[in-house]
């Protein structure tokens, strides 16, 4: 069956944040640091900045979608290992700094109990603009403390069992 416009426009979207999103996870493998992942999160939520306060921000939520996607792709993955989160929670409290890992738990819920993972929006405002990016960084402390997990191609695995999953 052919895809309609709109499809195919989301499709085109989701991929555009997912390779921004993989940028900054490996921008923050290379040079560890809160900005990659702040920096990208701004370039994809600027559009949202335009539109009025009651409006659902679509750069804001399309992002949300394709890290919680990485997460639950991960959670999936490392189905068999309980310390998954706190080894990632760890990659970033070394590489990045404790006060960014305190941050990180508020996010990693879906990486541990997805029955709970509506209370990570219960920090949406209390995280501000570093929301987003404490998910990037836990993508990020994934990547490093569980290397070689997924397909063989050269995306970070998260994003890799997820679009695959996606795509069936």
């Amino acid at each position: 069956m052919a895809r309609t416009k709109d499809e195919t426009g989301i499709e085109d979207a989701y991929r555009l944040v997912s390779d921004v999103l993989e940028g900054a996870v490996r921008e923050t493998l290379a040079e560890p640091g809160p900005e990659p992942a702040r920096f990208a999160v701004r370039q994809l939520t600027a559009v949202d900045d335009e539109l009025p306060d009651e409006a659902t921000p679509p750069g804001w939520s399309l992002a949300f979608l394709v890290l919680a996607d990485w997460f639950d792709a991960a959670r999936t993955a490392l189905a068999d290992d309980e310390e998954r989160a706190e080894r990632a929670l760890g990659w970033v409290s070394e590489h990045l700094g404790r006060r960014f890992a305190a941050r990180a738990r508020y996010t990693i819920t879906p990486l541990v109990d997805p029955a709970n993972a509506r209370e990570t929006s219960l920090y949406v405002e209390a995280l501000g603009e570093d929301f987003l990016p404490t998910m990037v960084w836990t993508v990020a402390g994934l990547a490093a403390a569980y290397p070689g997990q997924g397909s063989d191609d050269a995306r970070i695995w998260p994003r890799a069992l997820a679009d695959d999953a996606r795509n069936g």
